[in-house]
């Protein structure tokens, strides 16, 4: 089963407090989008380190349910890495950075890069918070060093110097451009009331499928399929016998 990630509009520069009920009214008005499993690429854009954040576990729900309940005593004062951003610094981070992902990505997918940006301007704010609470592994390490790593990545793009060989950020371009062909939109931006525009959807409809890398992994793969064919083979002969 997949996770569920979450890119909210935000009132306050944090994640709302379970244990002062501030779930109840958190989503009125406020604009969402979805990924599946791991923040798109276009969501970390607009981070830095200095932007994460910890919350409780438990706090995830409000207090006074049965889900609150359930969840402290699993968890009880364990948290999880989020981050939180404003409006301002988020836009300045996706304007600074454009250039050095869409060189990476694709000059095709500048238009992609652009409306999302344009969305944040105009839908999000005056906070974005990524909501990272299906990755909840109770802090002790998990994905806070992964988050860090990636952020650290991005960063380096904002001083003019190449990102990590076999980095983080190198992980997750190289991830999207494998499997492009599917849903270039959602795998870079997610999904959500009213996005990705129907001339979006129209423009990427035709992604191309990308072709399988020349190396390790697919001589990898090309060693799977032999042995197991070779299994097969052996079996087949001492089933004769």
């Amino acid at each position: 089963m997949s996770l569920r990630l979450y890119l909210n509009s935000a009132r306050q520069p944090r994640t709302p407090d379970g244990s002062a009920g501030e779930w109840a009214g958190f989503f009125d008005g406020t604009t969402e989008l979805e990924a599946k499993n791991w923040p798109p690429l276009l969501w970390w854009a607009m981070f830095a380190r200095e932007n994460l954040a910890e919350a409780r576990i438990a706090d995830t729900e409000d207090a006074g349910t049965d889900a609150h309940a359930e969840l402290l005593g699993e968890w009880g004062d364990a948290t999880y890495p989020y981050l939180v951003v404003d409006r301002r610094t988020a836009l300045a981070r996706l304007r600074a950075r454009r250039q050095g992902l869409v060189d990476r990505l694709g000059a095709r997918f500048s238009p992609l890069y652009d409306e999302f940006a344009a969305l944040v301007d105009a839908r999000f704010g005056p906070y974005v918070l990524l909501r990272t609470e299906a990755l909840a592994d109770g802090g002790e390490g998990g994905v806070r060093p992964l988050f860090e790593e990636t952020l650290a990545d991005l960063e380096r793009l904002d001083t003019g110097d190449a990102p990590a060989a076999g980095g983080r950020l190198e992980g997750l371009i190289a991830d999207f451009h494998r499997w492009r062909h599917t849903d270039p939109v959602r795998l870079l931006s997610g999904v959500g009331p009213g996005w990705p525009s129907a001339g979006l959807r129209e423009r990427y409809a035709d992604a191309p499928a990308a072709r399988p890398a020349a190396g390790g992994r697919t001589r990898t793969v090309l060693a799977v399929v032999l042995g197991a064919a070779l299994v097969v083979l052996v079996a087949g002969l001492l089933w004769r016998r």
